[in-house]
């Protein structure tokens, strides 16, 4: 993981930016694949990104409205739940992280895993999407 400091707007603020590498087992991805065909493969594959994409949506949601920490957990694991099949481990923790953070009642640490997972899952999701690309 690599940390670079910014100069924010605010005189004397620093900002801290983490270009963390992606973790992610294709591995899991092609055996999907060798599993269930190409065709169906495809469709399975299609149709988790989209679930991925909704449950980062919800739990989004989720926070902003202050849902309860058992709603915020049930949110977090269901991206990890997702994740895990494709291969996304760095996003499967991650999500686990946010429930961990919100479990120990840390607002500090829920919001700042919740960032990590933002950043964590646009970028998961834009490499299955390119390799699922690929495939077709």
């Amino acid at each position: 993981m690599e940390f670079g400091v910014e100069d924010c707007m605010l005189a004397g603020v620093k900002m801290l930016c983490c270009d963390e590498p992606l973790g992610m087992d294709p591995e899991r991805l092609a055996a999907l694949y060798v599993e269930m065909g190409e065709t169906a493969a495809n469709a399975a594959v299609s149709r988790a990104l989209r679930d991925l994409s909704d449950a980062m949506e919800q739990l989004r949601c989720d926070m902003s409205f202050r849902a309860p920490a058992e709603v915020l957990c049930q949110s977090s694991h269901k991206i990890r739940d997702i994740a895990e099949p494709l291969g996304l481990t760095t996003l499967a923790v991650s999500a686990a992280n946010v429930a961990d953070a919100v479990i120990s009642g840390d607002t500090v640490a829920t919001f700042a895993t919740l960032a990590r997972l933002e950043k964590v899952a646009n970028r998961s999701l834009k490499v299955v999407w390119d390799i699922h690309d690929l495939s077709d």
